[in-house]
Order: C-alpha cells, then sequence, then structure tokens
C-alpha cells in the first residue's frame, strides 16, 4: 500500500473533524454518508486511528447523551424516569432494584417441568379430538 502524505493526513483529518461537528456525527461510518471519501480510503488513511476524529465524535456523543437526560429529568413518563434513576443511583440502590425485579418476576413466571408441559399438550391434543 502507498502511504499518503502528512498534508493530505491532516487535510482530510480536518474534513472529518468539521463534518462530524456540523452533521453531529456519533458513529464513525456516519463521515462517508456527508463526504466523498470511502471506507477503504479511511482505513488506507489511517483516519481510524485519529484522536482529533475520535475526540470529535466523544463530545458529540456526550452532548447528545446531556441532552437526552435533561429531557428526562423534565418527562413525567414512568420508563425514562426509571431509565435515569439507574443511570444515578447508588450501587446498593441499583442492587436493591434488580433484587426486587428479580423477586416480582419469580413471583408471575410460572416455570413447568418438561412432564408438566407434555401432560398439558396431551390434554389440548385429546379436547380438540373430543369436540367434534
Amino acid at each position: 500500500m502507498k502511504s499518503i502524505s502528512k498534508t493530505k493526513y491532516k487535510k482530510l483529518e480536518k474534513q472529518c473533524v468539521e463534518l462530524i461537528i456540523e452533521n453531529n456525527i456519533i458513529f464513525e461510518d456516519e463521515i462517508f454518508i456527508f463526504s466523498d471519501i470511502v471506507p477503504s480510503e479511511f482505513e488506507k488513511c489511517a483516519l481510524n486511528d485519529s484522536a482529533a476524529i475520535k475526540d470529535a465524535i466523544a463530545i458529540n456523543r456526550a452532548k447528545l447523551k446531556r441532552d437526552l437526560r435533561l429531557k428526562w429529568m423534565e418527562s413525567t413518563n414512568a420508563t425514562l424516569n426509571a431509565a435515569l434513576y439507574k443511570l444515578v443511583c447508588s450501587d446498593e440502590e441499583r442492587r436493591t432494584l434488580s433484587a426486587s425485579s428479580a423477586a416480582k418476576n419469580a413471583q408471575t413466571n410460572e416455570v413447568c417441568t418438561q412432564e408438566e408441559f407434555l401432560k398439558s399438550l396431551k390434554e389440548m391434543g385429546e379436547g380438540l379430538e373430543n369436540a367434534d
């Protein structure tokens, strides 16, 4: 493979960082949507290892997470409130939540043995035969 000049690398890197900032890109492969750079060229130039590109994407992700958390704080949606609580709760609170969820699931989900399942299938089959 032919390596590229440092000048061309810096130019492509700068172009990618500008695209990331302008288009709120949070995934590396989204760069290809907004540019004429193809994935093979991106990798050949080792732009996938660029700290500047990784940092720009990380900043966009952090901004998005913050925006979502702010919306969740204002929301009255119970699912969003629970998700936000799980993000900010202590380890002890998280364990308590998990334990209570597991206990609730154990109470509501009846698990039968294979023998009980086969017996119920047989009874359903007999019920169908007798339905005529």
